[in-house]
């Protein structure tokens, strides 16, 4: 029997801000027309969790198969490499997350409609089709786009719909900071990973553009963040607070310093944690400043 806290370091729960978050801002951002209904807050951000809990596991497991995570490499869980786990406990593990995000979705349905299909469904199968088969979305340039989508904005529109049951295209826009930063980390893990990439025949967008303009992608993405802040407070989608998310862009700075300097795969591996990092700091401080702004 595989111990708990191995299934727990399997998940990589330093990563699951990714999809914590969002569902938070999404949320907050609902106050603006409604109180919050506390029963699908806490099912939206469970299935979210359990989703890309499962999305870990099973791209871990099919990176494995492919050998993108070769033993020793700057894999995210390790569980595989350290024989904690075996793949196929991996494989099953990340079915049963799949699973539970499923039972929980269905439960979201029945409270607020099939509208929430239009989220979940999508995520699902970027989730699992992420890594999965030879047409694999991480492994043909679309990796970022699908992170994008789902995890930067989906997320969000979706924790807003299950809150108001409305939508509307100020929504889509808010989620727009969130969602180049979760492209960002995905882009800094394919910096760190260019050269072995391409060994194992894995196309990104950073293998595609080469390493000049992948690391100029890497600096729209990360200032891109600050700039579309900016905006969405000047037209009004968010408030003056929520230029609070400001404060982090030391740390931002401090990524782009790293990636700028060298492609030594252990250094860029900081600039994937620093970007991860601020993802995480930056999504925790728009969410205060823009409660505060929405309560005041």
């Amino acid at each position: 029997m595989i111990h708990p806290k191995v299934i727990f370091a399997s998940t990589r729960p330093f990563s699951l801000t990714a999809s914590v978050i969002p569902v938070i801002f999404g949320t907050i951002l609902a106050l603006q027309w409604t109180s919050i209904h506390w029963t699908t807050f806490f099912l939206t951000l469970i299935g979210a969790v359990f989703l890309q809990c499962g999305t870990n596991l099973v791209n871990d497991y099919f990176d494995h198969v492919k050998g993108a995570d070769i033993p020793g490499s700057l894999s995210p869980s390790g569980v595989i490499d350290r024989k904690e786990m075996t793949p196929r406990q991996v494989y099953i593990t990340g079915l049963i997350f799949f699973g539970l995000s499923i039972i929980v979705g269905l439960i979201l349905t029945a409270l607020t409609g099939p509208v929430v299909l239009y989220f979940g469904i999508p995520s699902l199968l970027v989730g699992y089709f992420y890594t999965a088969t030879r047409y694999a979305l991480a492994y043909n340039g679309l990796g970022e786009i699908a992170s994008g989508s789902t995890l930067g904005i989906l997320a969000v529109v979706g924790s807003f719909y299950t809150q108001t049951l409305t939508l509307n295209t100020e929504i889509f826009l808010a989620a727009i900071p969130n969602a180049l930063l979760v492209m960002a980390i995905l882009h800094a893990n394919n910096l760190r990973d260019f050269d072995t990439d391409k060994q194992i025949g894995k196309t990104t967008v950073a293998g595609l553009i080469g390493r000049k303009a992948s690391r100029l992608e890497y600096y729209v993405l990360m200032l891109g963040a600050y700039v579309s802040l900016l905006a969405l407070i000047f037209l009004d989608i968010l408030p003056l607070w929520s230029l609070l998310a400001a404060i982090t862009l030391p740390i931002a700075l401090k990524g782009l310093k790293i990636a700028i300097s060298t492609w030594d795969a252990k250094e860029l591996n900081k600039a994937l944690g620093l970007t991860a990092l601020l993802h995480m700091a930056f999504g925790i401080l728009l969410c205060i400043g823009t409660l505060t702004g929405i309560l005041l």
